[in-house]
């Protein structure tokens, strides 16, 4: 293992979430950080946030509001990247 890449790692944590003056508290801080995992297909994390969530005690409603809003933007991606489909299918017979 390249220890370089481990403390690069916890030095960008640090920039992300920083310790001193927050700019989010950590309610939000965790349901962005979840809604990034459910997005980005990272199981670990996903586990992770859930975990902490728990332990936060962030209502059930929060996190099903943060995994729709991620399914969403997902969903939105989709769409725009189907553009030159929808092109496509102006001018095929239906």
């Amino acid at each position: 293992m390249d220890e370089s890449r481990v403390y690069e790692h916890l030095r960008a944590r640090g920039h992300a979430m920083p310790a001193e003056k927050p700019a989010l508290d950590e309610e939000t801080r965790t349901l962005v950080y979840l809604a990034a995992a459910l997005a980005a297909s990272s199981h670990a994390c996903v586990e992770a946030m859930a975990n902490k969530a728990k332990v936060q005690g962030i209502p059930a409603a929060k996190l099903l509001e943060t995994l729709h809003i991620a399914r969403f933007a997902l969903a939105t991606r989709v769409i725009g990247d189907a553009e030159p489909l929808f092109d496509v299918l102006k001018t095929v017979p239906r």
